[in-house]
C-alpha cells in the first residue's frame, strides 16, 4: 500500500508538471503564422547590428560624437562578418559520392566528401547541407570545424536515408557563416552523384491461393530449372533424365552425357496495381501514399522470391517481372521516383488482363472504386486506412470489406502487416 504522504506529495508534483507543459506549449505556439514573413528577418543578427549602427550614428550626431566610434566598430564587425565567409568559400571545391547506386530506406550507405582548399589559410565552420531528409528545408548532415589550407581533405561517414526517392548531390552545397554568423555563403558541389533509395520492404513468407490461375507453361521463371521454356544451361546426365534433353554435341566434347536445363513454369501469376492517383491524396495523406508504395514493393519482391510471375501497373507503365532481377530493379526504381502527392490521373487505359489483380489503395480510393463498381471477383483490395482528420467526404455506399485492411499507414512497417497478410492468404 502506498503511503498517504507520498500520494500527497505526488499530487502537487503532477499539477506543477501539467502547468509547466501548458506554459511550454503556449510559449512555443505560433499565434500569428501569417506575419512570420514580416518578422523572421529579425532572427538574423545582421539586422540587429545594422539597427544598432543606425542608432549609434544618430546619437553620435545629436548627443556626443564619441558614440560614432561605437558605430564604426559595429560597422567593422559587419564588414568582417560578411567578407570573410565570401572569401573563404572562393577557395573551396568539393565532391560528394556514395559507395552504392541503390539502397533501401533505413539502410546505411557510405558517403565520401572530398574538399580542396586552395587558400593558404584554413576554412573554419564549414557545413555540408542537403535536402536528404523528410523535411523540405536544407538540414545539416556534416559539420567540419577546420579545413586546412593548401590541402585536399577527405571525410567519410555512414548516411542512412529515412525516405525513399532519388537523392541527387546537385542539391547539396557547402556553407559557412564564420566568424559571426551574420552572412551565410554557399557553393555547390562539383560532381553530381545520384543515390536511388527504394521503399522499405517487408518479407512476406506466404503466397495467396490463386484459384483463377494455375501453373502455366506460357509463364516461366528464369532462375529456377524445370522442363519448359528456353534453355538456361547444361549439366551432367542424371538417372531419370529424358533422352530428348541430351545435348549430343556437348556430350561428344565432354566424353559423358550432358543434358540441357530449361526454365520452370511459374508457381502463379498476378498483377499488382498501386493506387497512385493524386486526387486520392489531396487531404495531406502523404503517409497513406508511402504505405501504398511500401506494400506494393513488399508484395512484388516477396512473390518474386517465391517463383511467381508478377506484373505491376505503375501509372501508365506496366512492369513484367518473371524472376529477372533487372526487371525488379526497374520496378523498384520507378516506385522510388514517384513524386510526393502521387501521380496525375492516368488518361490511357491498359488492356484488361486475365490475371487476378491486387489493388493497393487508401480508404479514399477504396470508397471511389466501390462506388464505381469494381470487379471484386477478380480484384483483391488491400486498403490502408487514412487518418481520421484527413479522410475525404466520400464513403462507400455499401458495407464491403476489403481482402486486407490496415488500420493505419504506420502498420505497413510493423509485424501486424505480415500477420494480416498471412491470415488473408490462409483465408483465400
Amino acid at each position: 500500500m502506498p503511503d498517504v504522504k507520498e500520494l500527497e506529495n505526488k499530487e502537487p508534483l503532477e499539477g506543477n508538471h501539467s502547468v509547466l507543459n501548458f506554459l511550454n506549449q503556449m510559449l512555443h505556439y505560433d499565434f500569428c503564422p501569417q506575419f512570420n514573413q514580416w518578422v523572421y528577418w529579425m532572427k538574423n543578427p545582421f539586422w540587429c547590428l545594422a539597427i544598432s549602427i543606425l542608432t549609434a550614428f544618430i546619437c553620435g550626431l545629436l548627443v556626443n560624437t564619441a558614440i560614432l566610434y561605437i558605430a564604426a566598430a559595429l560597422a567593422m564587425i559587419i564588414l568582417v562578418g560578411v567578407l570573410w565567409p565570401w572569401i573563404s568559400v572562393q577557395g573551396l571545391s568539393a565532391e560528394l559520392s556514395f559507395n552504392k547506386v541503390r539502397t533501401r530506406c533505413g539502410e546505411s550507405v557510405g558517403a565520401r566528401l572530398v574538399v580542396k582548399n586552395s587558400w593558404p589559410w584554413p576554412a573554419w565552420g564549414v557545413y555540408l547541407r542537403h535536402p536528404f531528409s523528410e523535411h523540405d528545408d536544407h538540414l545539416c548532415e556534416v559539420a567540419i570545424d577546420c579545413i586546412p589550407g593548401w590541402k585536399t581533405s577527405e571525410y567519410i561517414w555512414d548516411f542512412s536515408p529515412r525516405k525513399r526517392g532519388i537523392y541527387s548531390t546537385s542539391t547539396a552545397f557547402l556553407e559557412t557563416a564564420f566568424p559571426f554568423g551574420l552572412y551565410k555563403k554557399k557553393i555547390p558541389l562539383a560532381v553530381d552523384s545520384v543515390l536511388i533509395v527504394w521503399p522499405e520492404i517487408s518479407k512476406l513468407a506466404f503466397m495467396p491461393e490463386l484459384r483463377e490461375v494455375t501453373s502455366s507453361e506460357d509463364r516461366f521463371t528464369s532462375h529456377r530449372a524445370g522442363d519448359y521454356g528456353d534453355v538456361i544451361g547444361t549439366r551432367a546426365f542424371r538417372l531419370g533424365d529424358s533422352l530428348r534433353r541430351v545435348h549430343w554435341s556437348q556430350s561428344a566434347r565432354q566424353g559423358q552425357m550432358i543434358v540441357t536445363e530449361r526454365q520452370a513454369a511459374a508457381v502463379c501469376a498476378l498483377r499488382v496495381i498501386p493506387d497512385l492517383q493524386r486526387s486520392h491524396y489531396r487531404h495531406g495523406n502523404d503517409d497513406s501514399l508511402e504505405a501504398v508504395i511500401r506494400i506494393t514493393a513488399s508484395i512484388c519482391h516477396s512473390l518474386l522470391n517465391q517463383h511467381a510471375s508478377v506484373e505491376c501497373l505503375v501509372g501508365d507503365q506496366l512492369f513484367r517481372c518473371d524472376g529477372n532481377q533487372r526487371d525488379l530493379q526497374k520496378l523498384l526504381d520507378e516506385l522510388a521516383s514517384i513524386p510526393n502527392g502521387g501521380l496525375k490521373n492516368s488518361v490511357r487505359k491498359q488492356a484488361a488482363s486475365p490475371l487476378p489483380e491486387f489493388i493497393v489503395t487508401n480508404s479514399s480510393g477504396f470508397a471511389q472504386r466501390v462506388n464505381q463498381g469494381v470487379n471484386r471477383l477478380r480484384s483483391r483490395m488491400i486498403v490502408v486506412q487514412d487518418a481520421p482528420a484527413r479522410q475525404s467526404g466520400k464513403q462507400p455506399t455499401c458495407e464491403c470489406e476489403p481482402w486486407l485492411h490496415l488500420d493505419s499507414p504506420e502498420e505497413s512497417r510493423q509485424k501486424a502487416f505480415t500477420d494480416s497478410w498471412k491470415k488473408a492468404c490462409y483465408a483465400g
